[in-house]
Parts: structure tokens; C-alpha cells; sequence
């Protein structure tokens, strides 16, 4: 803790406990299922039976001529169909790396006979979905069709969505673990949450959420597997430190160019509080800070009115 006036500067160190909400997370849906094909049947872009429907607002179609269009939005081809679509050349082991644009930019005056053959991924925007597409067929000469395959939604998809990749936490550490896991048919009735490859508890039912035991200092891969009518998936990895937390300890203060300036022991990536009082009873917060390094700077205006009074809390790790 530290006070400031005009004489004197007092150092301690105190610990606040403070409680902090755990941020929502948000993550691309990549279908990796089984392989679908489809052949237009007629170029008659009306019908439900020509329109590709992946889903409630992509319908993928095409006329006699020009390129595809989403028959959901649109009534024909223009620069920018399909709407709510981005291509790229590539795989889905590379789809976050990819560079997708709209399919007239993507082709860059290439026939869309060319794309036969080609590994595309098709980034379905609204829905945040990727999928694998390769042409079989493109008929050209004014006499519409086109056919190919495509990825599909996987039979079980799930994801760890607590903690976040790259969180750092202080030992020992309960992870309060939680995944979102589907299925296309059926039900998933288990989840199982892993940490370096070994299993340490699983879930039956939604929520899918689990506290593990406590963690020593170390690296840890989590991750969890998601089944449904005997079919199981995996998620992708989530790496989290735990760390040995440092005493938060207060050192350097001083006073320049009208800022009160001091520091703090800190673990980097363990977020902290700084709170401040008039009269050692009443705290108020100032500012949360996920600790950059050690020792972790601060700066709060000059108080005219008389003493305050400083201290510095660890958060608990969500």
C-alpha cells in the first residue's frame, strides 16, 4: 500500500480478492464431415432442386451463363455473388491462413471451367463457416450446370470455450472448464475433458462444464471429446500456463510531471486490481490490468486535497 502527500510516502503490500466476469468467445465453424455431391439438375435457378441449399440463407445456383449466385438473396449473377459467400484456393487444414475474396475477384478473369480439379474453401460469412468444395463439372457455351463435392457439417462438433487459448492462471489452478458439443443426429451424451492427454472427469449432459483439480506450475494442452450415437469428436487445443504467483509487492514510487507513479511485482498474464482510498477504509477500484511483466508500471493524477492511500490485487483465475 502507498499514501501521498506532499511529505511522505509509505510502501507495504496488500491483497484484494476481486471477482471479474469471463469474456464470451466466438469461433469459426469448419464442416469436415463426409463428402456430399451435387450435379445441377436443370439451369433453372428457381427451383428448389437446382439451388444447392447449405443452409437457411445460401442456396448456391446458376443460370444458363455467368457464375454462381445465392438464389436465397439473389435473382441472378453480379459482381459480387454469391452473396454472403467468400472463395479461396486451398485446404481446410489452412483455412484461417487463406485469402478469400468474392467470386468474380477470386477467378481474376480465369474461365470457371479452370476450377475444375481445384481444392476451394468457401467461407459461408454470416454463419462464420468454412467448407471444402471441389468442381467436378462446369458446363460452359451458354448451357448452364455445374456439379461438385463439398464438405458437410460433422456428425459431432465440439469446442472448448473456457478457458481461452493462451490464459494464463496462478497455482494452484481450478480450471473451470466449458465446451458447446452438437450433433447432427442424435444427442451428445458425453463430454470428456482432457489436459496433456490424460482424462480428468466428463460431463453427460448440457451444460458441458467441469472444475478440474488443482494444477501445479506447468504447460497444459486441454481439450475435450464429444460423442453421439457412438461417433466421437475432438476438439481443437487450448494451451494454458499455470504459473507460481509472485508477492504483489509496491516499489518506485515517486512523483513526476504531476502523475503519482509506482510499481508492482507481477506474474505476466495474471490480471490484477489497483484500488485506492482517502482513509484506509473505503476502496475504490481504478483500473484492471493483465500484467504485461514484472515489475508492472501505474500513474494516477496528483491528488491537491490531501493523502491517498494505493494497494494492488491478484484476480482470482477464471
Amino acid at each position: 500500500m502507498i499514501g501521498k502527500n506532499s511529505h511522505s510516502l509509505r510502501l507495504a503490500a496488500v491483497f484484494a480478492w476481486l471477482l471479474a466476469a469471463a469474456p464470451s468467445l466466438h469461433s469459426a465453424t469448419v464442416w469436415n464431415g463426409p463428402l456430399f455431391t451435387y450435379n445441377q439438375p436443370s439451369p433453372d435457378p428457381t427451383q428448389a432442386a437446382n439451388q444447392d441449399r447449405l443452409t437457411p440463407d445460401v442456396w448456391l445456383t446458376r443460370a444458363a451463363s455467368k457464375g454462381l449466385f445465392n438464389a436465397f438473396s439473389e435473382t441472378n449473377a453480379t459482381a459480387l455473388s454469391p452473396a454472403n459467400t467468400e472463395w479461396a484456393f486451398g485446404t481446410l487444414t489452412n483455412f484461417d491462413s487463406l485469402a478469400y475474396t468474392n467470386w468474380l475477384a477470386w477467378l481474376n478473369g480465369l474461365s470457371p471451367v479452370t476450377l475444375v480439379g481445384q481444392p476451394v474453401v468457401v467461407h459461408l460469412i454470416s454463419d462464420d463457416i468454412y467448407l471444402s468444395l471441389e468442381f467436378t463439372l462446369w458446363v460452359g457455351g451458354g448451357s448452364g450446370g455445374f456439379a461438385y463435392q463439398r464438405s458437410t457439417p460433422p456428425p459431432v462438433a465440439v469446442n472448448l470455450t473456457h478457458p481461452a487459448d493462451g490464459a494464463v492462471l496462478a497455482a494452484p489452478a481450478t480450471v473451470n472448464l466449458a465446451a458447446s458439443a452438437a450433433a447432427t443426429a442424435g444427442t451428445v451424451t458425453n463430454v470428456q475433458f482432457f489436459a496433456n492427454g490424460a482424462a480428468f472427469g466428463s460431463v453427460g449432459a448440457a451444460p458441458f462444464n467441469l472444475a478440474s483439480g488443482p494444477l501445479a506450475a506447468g504447460s497444459y494442452a486441454l481439450a475435450a471429446v464429444a460423442t453421439a450415437s457412438g461417433i466421437s469428436a475432438t476438439s481443437a487445443v487450448v494451451n494454458v500456463s499455470v504459473v507460481n504467483p509472485v508477492a504483489v509487492l509496491l516499489s518506485g514510487a515517486g512523483v513526476q510531471a504531476g502523475q503519482f507513479t509506482f510499481n508492482y511485482a507481477a506474474n505476466a498474464g495474471l490480471a490484477y486490481v489497483i484500488q485506492s482510498s482517502t482513509n484506509l477504509m473505503n476502496w475504490v477500484s481504478l483500473a484492471t490490468n493483465v500484467a504485461p511483466g514484472s515489475p508492472a508500471p501505474f500513474s494516477d493524477p496528483l491528488n491537491p486535497a490531501g493523502p491517498r492511500f494505493y494497494r494492488v490485487g491478484r484476480l482470482p483465475n477464471q
